[in-house]
């Protein structure tokens, strides 16, 4: 899962769009006995209301269900995304209420941080797309695979800040498709193209846990995370370290195409900095995972995998 894989993400769109039709066709056919659409949009507004769904489902909430279905039921009727990666702002221009809704749930954190997503300035949104529609058409010349693959990762850029304004980014499995990204905390084309791959790996990584745990920690019982000052459940610092190696692989291809400067748009001792300090985030994660994690066999061969990538980037790179 290291490197971008068009075919496997393919398919990981393909089983995740069909397992929502599969649970929408239950919960509006046969929980509140509606009549189901013959086909709805894939955005991530279905996927977060189909999870909202789910989840009053499991604790057999009807009124809950059908509640959720009344007041959102027009985004199933929207279209799915005509293109991919698309830069939407945090306005009812760009998103409805119940869009909006639905995606502010699926993005809350556990710490607070996108609690109460609001709108950013108009020149700022218009700043911000010109800065990915670049950083992406650099990507495509130099570096079309991983491009190609965020773009079928990510049907949704969604820009907003709060009021405390401190993240970089989002991404939640029930808002499928879609990333979050804080135009305020993109000082410089290196953060705003670590923050894009950032976050659709946290999306690749997500498909992962389709059918197995991944990780068998007790989800309550929380651990010193090396990258955050709070301690963290094992879960949380498996995804960090995940990332991390995925960011070290990226930006170590991003400087082996000798197009660096295209993309990010400043010199390789930026990049080398952030590299190393990547490289060092992932073993510091790695390290709490593999003295205290507990992981199924599919959760060791991915994190495993993460490791030798990240090893092979610092013995030809970080080393030099």
């Amino acid at each position: 899962m290291l490197q971008p894989d068009l075919a496997e993400v393919a398919n990981i769109n393909e089983e995740i769009e069909r397992r929502l039709s599969v649970a929408l066709v239950y919960l509006l056919g046969h929980v509140l006995e509606e009549q189901p659409q013959a086909c709805w949009g894939t955005t991530p507004a279905v996927y977060a209301l189909q999870y909202l769904m789910r989840e009053a489902a499991i604790s057999g909430n009807v009124d809950q269900i059908r509640l959720l279905y009344q007041r959102h039921k027009e985004v199933l009727a929207a279209p799915s995304m005509a293109g991919r990666a698309s830069v939407v702002a945090w306005t009812e221009a760009d998103l409805s209420t119940s869009e909006r809704v639905l995606l502010q749930a699926a993005f809350q954190d556990d710490i607070g941080l996108t609690s109460h997503l609001q709108a950013l300035a108009p020149e700022v949104v218009a700043q911000m797309r010109g800065r990915i529609s670049r950083v992406m058409e650099a990507m495509h010349s130099c570096m079309p695979v991983w491009a190609q693959e965020f773009e079928a990762l990510v049907a949704l850029i969604v820009l907003a800040e709060t009021e405390a304004g401190t993240f970089a980014g989002a991404s939640a499995f029930p808002a499928w498709g879609a990333i979050l990204v804080n135009p305020r905390s993109q000082v410089t084309d290196l953060d705003l193209v670590v923050t894009l791959i950032h976050e659709s790996s946290h999306l690749k990584l997500f498909s992962a846990y389709l059918d197995d745990e991944i990780v068998l920690n007790d989800p309550n019982e929380v651990y010193s995370s090396p990258l955050r000052r709070e301690a963290r459940p094992m879960n949380g610092i498996y995804h960090a370290a995940f990332v991390l190696a995925r960011m070290v692989s990226f930006m170590h291809n991003l400087r082996e195409t000798g197009q660096a400067g295209a993309v990010i748009g400043t010199d390789l001792t930026v990049l080398d900095a952030r590299i190393k300090s990547a490289v060092q985030g992932f073993e510091a994660a790695y390290d709490v995972i593999a003295t205290q994690g507990k992981l199924t066999s599919l959760g060791r061969m991915i994190i495993e995998e993460a490791a030798a990538g990240v090893a092979a980037v610092k013995m030809v790179h970080v080393s030099a």
